[in-house]
C-alpha cells in the first residue's frame, strides 16, 4: 500500500464510522417523527410510506432523505405544494447529532468519560473491534439509548401526549439493565451498578418534585437511571444554559424542558471526564 494510503487508512475508517453512526441517529429521528404522527391516530409505525400530511401523496424516496429532502423540497410537499413543518427536519438534525454524540464518545475508547472507567488509551474504531471492551460498549449504547429517549420525551412533550406509565417503566428498565451490564456509569467503580441507578432514580424524583411539567419529570426519571445522582444534578445545572441555546437556535420560550434535558444530556456525556473533575474538587 503506498505510504500516503497507509497514513490516511485509519482516519478515514473512522470518519466512515462516525458519518454512518450520524446518519443512524437521523434515521432514527425520522422513525421518531413518524412515530409521533401516526400513534397518536393509531396508525401502523411500520407498514405503510411515508405521505404528505395534507395530500396523501406518497414520499419519494430521494425526498425521504433526512433534512437534506425537506430542504431540497424547501420545505413543501412536491405534489400538492403543501407547506411541511420544520419540525420534522429539526427532529432529524437531533438524531443527527445524538450520532455525533456518540461517535466522539465512541471513537475517544471512553476520553470523555470520568478517568478510571474505561481508560484503556484505545481511540479508533479498528482497534475498538479488535480489542473490544463489551462494558465500554454497552456504556456507549446506554448513553445513545438515553438521548434517543429524551428525545422521543420531546416529541411527546410537545405533543402533549401523555406517556403511559409502562413505558416510563420499559424505559427505565433497559437502561438500568444495560448499566448494569456495563458495570454502571458511575465515576466511582467500585459502587453497585444497581445502587447508582436506584439513587440517581431518587435523585430526580427529589429534583422533579416542584416541576409542573410531567414530561420533564419522566425524563428526569430516565437520566437519573443512566446517570446515577451526580451527573444528574450536574445536567440539570446545565439545562438554564441549554434552554438559552436552544431558544437563540429554535426560538421559543416557556419553562424548562424536555429538549432542555436532551441538550444537557448531551453536554454530560461529551464533558463527563471534565464535569467529573469539577466533582472531584
Amino acid at each position: 500500500m503506498h505510504p500516503l494510503l497507509e497514513r490516511l487508512a485509519v482516519p478515514l475508517v473512522d470518519a466512515a464510522a462516525a458519518a454512518f453512526l450520524c446518519i443512524l441517529g437521523a434515521t432514527v429521528g425520522s422513525f421518531l417523527n413518524v412515530v409521533a404522527h401516526r400513534g397518536p391516530r393509531g396508525e401502523s409505525v411500520v407498514a405503510g410510506g411515508s405521505r404528505c400530511p395534507a395530500c396523501g401523496s406518497p414520499v419519494r424516496w430521494h425526498d425521504n432523505v433526512p433534512v437534506l429532502g425537506w430542504l431540497v423540497l424547501r420545505g413543501r410537499c412536491r405534489d400538492c405544494r403543501a407547506p411541511i413543518s420544520p419540525r420534522y427536519p429539526l427532529v432529524e438534525a437531533a438524531g443527527f447529532l445524538i450520532g455525533a454524540v456518540a461517535a466522539v464518545e465512541l471513537l475517544s475508547g471512553g476520553g470523555t468519560l470520568p478517568a478510571g472507567r474505561f481508560d484503556a488509551g484505545r481511540t479508533g474504531i479498528d482497534v475498538l473491534l479488535a480489542h473490544a471492551d463489551w462494558r465500554f460498549l454497552l456504556a456507549c449504547a446506554g448513553h445513545a439509548l438515553l438521548l434517543v429517549l429524551l428525545l422521543a420525551w420531546s416529541l411527546a412533550e410537545a405533543d402533549r401526549v401523555r406517556v403511559p406509565a409502562w413505558c416510563l417503566a420499559a424505559a427505565a428498565g433497559a437502561l438500568a439493565g444495560i448499566g448494569c451490564a456495563a458495570g454502571g456509569p458511575t465515576v466511582e467503580p467500585g459502587r453497585a451498578a444497581g445502587a447508582t441507578a436506584a439513587a440517581g432514580a431518587t435523585a430526580a424524583v427529589i429534583l422533579g418534585a416542584a416541576v409542573p411539567n410531567r414530561w420533564l419529570r419522566q425524563a428526569l426519571v430516565l437520566a437519573g437511571v443512566a446517570f446515577g445522582w451526580q451527573p444528574l444534578v450536574t445536567t440539570v445545572a446545565v439545562m438554564p444554559v441549554a434552554a438559552v441555546v436552544r431558544g437563540m437556535v429554535a426560538g421559543g420560550a416557556g419553562g424548562p424542558s424536555c429538549r432542555d434535558l436532551l441538550l444537557a444530556a448531551a453536554v454530560q456525556v461529551l464533558a463527563w471526564r471534565w464535569l467529573d473533575a469539577v466533582w472531584a474538587r
